[in-house]
C-alpha cells in the first residue's frame, strides 16, 4: 500500500465499502482488485485485505502532499518535466448537443486529496466563462502533453535516455460544489469550486495532491508560480503544460488594470510574470503555487486559483488576479466528505 493506505478488511474502510456497495458486480470488482494487499484464511474462504485510502474529508499532511518526484529538468524556457507538477488536473467537458463528440478540456484544477479537486467557480457555472453548450464530465490526472500518447521526455542529453510516462488517468466527477457567494457576484468574488470525484485516486510518481494550507500563511518574499495549458504566442493553447515564476503585485495594479471588477485583497491575489512582455501559461481554473521549506522539507501549496485577466496579461504589465485559496480553507474543509 502507498504511505497515506491502509491494509485492513473491506469492512474497516467504511468509505471505500460504500462505494463498492453502490456499484454493480463487475464495476465493484475492478474499482478495489487493484487495491487488493494481502488474503488470509482457507484456500476455500479467504479473507481479503484491501489498501484502503484517507477519507475523502482529510487534507493530507506535509509529508505526503506537495512534493515533486525526481524528473528530468527542463533547462530555460517555460517547459516543465514529466509528471514534474503531479497535482496538475485538466478538466474535461462534455456537449449536450453532440453526445458522441469528444470530451473538450477547457479548464484547469488542482489535487487536493484523493477525493477532491479544487478549480475556479467560473470554470463549472453557466455563464460567459463557460459556454452553454459544456458540462463538466471528467477529470484528467497525471497529463503533461495532450497532442501526444504516451508522454514521454530526454535528459539533458541524449545519454540521459528518454522516460515515459504511464497514461493518465480519467475519473468522472461525482459532485460539482461551487462557493454560494460566487451566484451573487458579478465581479468574480468567491471565485472557487470543488469537484468531488466519483473514486478515490491512489497517489503514484505521476498523481499527487497538492498542500493547501489556512489563511495564516503570508505570500511576501515567495517565489510564486503559475502552471497550466495556458495561451502561447499566437493566442493558441498550448498542448504542453507551461509555467512560469509570479511576482505579487500591489494590489492597486489590479484595481486599476480592471476597476470595473472591484478587486478584493482579502480574497483575491494580484500577480504578474517577472518579464511583462511574457504570456502567462496557466490557464482558467489553474493554479498559483507557493513554496516553503528546504531541501528534503521542500513543498509546494496552492495559494491562488486563477480568475481573470489571463488573455492581457503580460501586455502592457496587466496582472492576472487569483482567488486567495488561504482565505477559504475552512471553506474547503467544510465541504470535504469522506
Amino acid at each position: 500500500c502507498e504511505r497515506d493506505e491502509r491494509c485492513v478488511k473491506l469492512t474497516n474502510c467504511p468509505h471505500l465499502k460504500d462505494i463498492v456497495d453502490s456499484r454493480k458486480m463487475t464495476k465493484s470488482f475492478s474499482i478495489i482488485a487493484h487495491r487488493k494487499c494481502a488474503e488470509y484464511g482457507s484456500w476455500w474462504s479467504p479473507t481479503s485485505y484491501y489498501c484502503c485510502p484517507e477519507p475523502g474529508n482529510k487534507l493530507p499532511n506535509k509529508g505526503t502532499c506537495g512534493h515533486s518526484p525526481a524528473v528530468y529538468r527542463i533547462s530555460g524556457g517555460k517547459h516543465v518535466g514529466l509528471n514534474q507538477l503531479p497535482w496538475m488536473a485538466l478538466l474535461l467537458y462534455r456537449d449536450i448537443k453532440n453526445w458522441t463528440a469528444p470530451l473538450v478540456a477547457a479548464c484547469g484544477g488542482s489535487l487536493i486529496n484523493n477525493r477532491y479537486v479544487l478549480t475556479a467557480a467560473h470554470c463549472v457555472s453557466k455563464g460567459p466563462q463557460l459556454p452553454q453548450d459544456l458540462v463538466i464530465q471528467r477529470v484528467r490526472l497525471g497529463e503533461h502533453d495532450t497532442s501526444v500518447d504516451p508522454d514521454c521526455q530526454y535528459g539533458y542529453s541524449w545519454s540521459s535516455g528518454k522516460r515515459c510516462a504511464p497514461p493518465p488517468l480519467e475519473i468522472d466527477v461525482e459532485k460539482v460544489i461551487i462557493h454560494p457567494g460566487y451566484s451573487t457576484s458579478y465581479v468574480f468574488h468567491y471565485d472557487i469550486a470543488l469537484l468531488r470525484l466519483e473514486i478515490p485516486v491512489r497517489y503514484t510518481r505521476a498523481i499527487k495532491a497538492i498542500c493547501v494550507l489556512d489563511a495564516h500563511r503570508s505570500l511576501k518574499n515567495l517565489r510564486l508560480e503559475v502552471a497550466g495549458w495556458g495561451q502561447i504566442e499566437g493566442g493558441i493553447t498550448s498542448p504542453v503544460l507551461l509555467q512560469s515564476t509570479l511576482r505579487k503585485m500591489n494590489s492597486n495594479f489590479c484595481t486599476r488594470a480592471y476597476p470595473h471588477l472591484e478587486f478584493n485583497s482579502s480574497i483575491q491575489i494580484c500577480a504578474g510574470v517577472e518579464d511583462m512582455n511574457d504570456n502567462c501559461p496557466g490557464g482558467p481554473g489553474g493554479l498559483l503555487m507557493g513554496t516553503m521549506g528546504r531541501g528534503y522539507e521542500e513543498f509546494k501549496f496552492l495559494a491562488g486559483v486563477t480568475s481573470y485577466g489571463l488573455q492581457i496579461c503580460g501586455r502592457m504589465g496587466y496582472p492576472v488576479v487569483y482567488t486567495r485559496a488561504g482565505f477559504f480553507y475552512k471553506w474547503i474543509l467544510e465541504n470535504l466528505k469522506a
